[in-house]
Formats: C-alpha cells, sequence, structure tokens
C-alpha cells in the first residue's frame, strides 16, 4: 500500500469522486438519500476538499495496487488533532487500510506534540464505532450538530489519547 498527500484539484476530484461512492454504498441504512446528497455537496465536493487542503488541512490518500482506496482529511484544533474523515472504498474493507492510515494520523498528531485525537461518528454507524474502538477511541459524549437545510448530524465523539 502507498499513501501520498493530496495536494492538487486532481486529487480533490479523485477524493470526491471516492466520497460519492463509498456515501452511495455506506450510508442509505443511516441517512436518507437526499441527506447523503446534500452532506455530499457541502462537505465532500472536490472544490470543498481543495479549499480545505488550501486552507491547511491535510488529506492523506491510499493506493492499493495503484488503485485509489481511502482517504483521511485531519487538521490541528488548540491540542489535539481532528479527524474529520477516514473512508475505505467497502471493497477494500478489512485490510488494514484504515489501520495503515491512521498510524500516519497517529504519527502526524505526536509529531507536532498534540495530546489526543478527537472524531465524530454518527450514532447508528457501528460497524466504525467499533472499528475505532478496536483502534483505541472512546466515546466520550453525544452530539447533536445542525448542518443546514433541515439536516442535522447524531454523532458521537469520540477520543484517542496519544
Amino acid at each position: 500500500m502507498h499513501i501520498k498527500i493530496a495536494k492538487s484539484k486532481e486529487d480533490a476530484t479523485h477524493i470526491s469522486e471516492l466520497a460519492h461512492h463509498i456515501w452511495h454504498e455506506h450510508y442509505p441504512s443511516i441517512i436518507t438519500e437526499e441527506q447523503i446528497n446534500y452532506m455530499l455537496s457541502k462537505f465532500q465536493s472536490a472544490d470543498t476538499i481543495y479549499d480545505e487542503i488550501k486552507s491547511g488541512t491535510t488529506y492523506l490518500m491510499a493506493f492499493k495496487n495503484q488503485s485509489f482506496v481511502g482517504y483521511s482529511a485531519f487538521y490541528k484544533k488548540n491540542n489535539e488533532l481532528f479527524l474529520s474523515k477516514l473512508y475505505i472504498d467497502p471493497a477494500y474493507h478489512k485490510q488494514g487500510i484504515g489501520k495503515q492510515l491512521f498510524a500516519e494520523v497517529t504519527q502526524f498528531a505526536k509529531a507536532h506534540g498534540l495530546s489526543s485525537i478527537r472524531l465524530f461518528v454518527n450514532k447508528y454507524n457501528t460497524n466504525s464505532i467499533e472499528a475505532y474502538k478496536k483502534m483505541g477511541f472512546i466515546i466520550e459524549k453525544a452530539l447533536i450538530t445542525d448542518v443546514g437545510s433541515g439536516f442535522i448530524m447524531d454523532d458521537y465523539t469520540m477520543t484517542f489519547a496519544l
């Protein structure tokens, strides 16, 4: 497996395309199709991703056998790292790709002297919650966030101590 840092508009486009594939496969049992489309357009569009890259969010792209199979996004916030995205193509689940991406994220956080890694995960995304627990995350609290257009994110905040 190979991991690279996303830098270009082309990288952002590839990430957005993979996000659409993953969200339409993974989330229909968790949120409505309407909310999936809204979330993709607001948070996972190529323009949004590229703007985040230019503003200092680090996107890592994971490749297996030269196929783009997953990505993560994170940024420093106060004394911790916020892991805003960690997505793997479902066809490549349970192959250690998420663990390898998370290892890179952890290495970055430690190198910058941060105390913890924080993320939000939908309360009903049980497979992801279990995967995060196996990595060492703990559920800290429940959080409901208004994301606009009548949609909310009904999440858990999970933390990983460094």
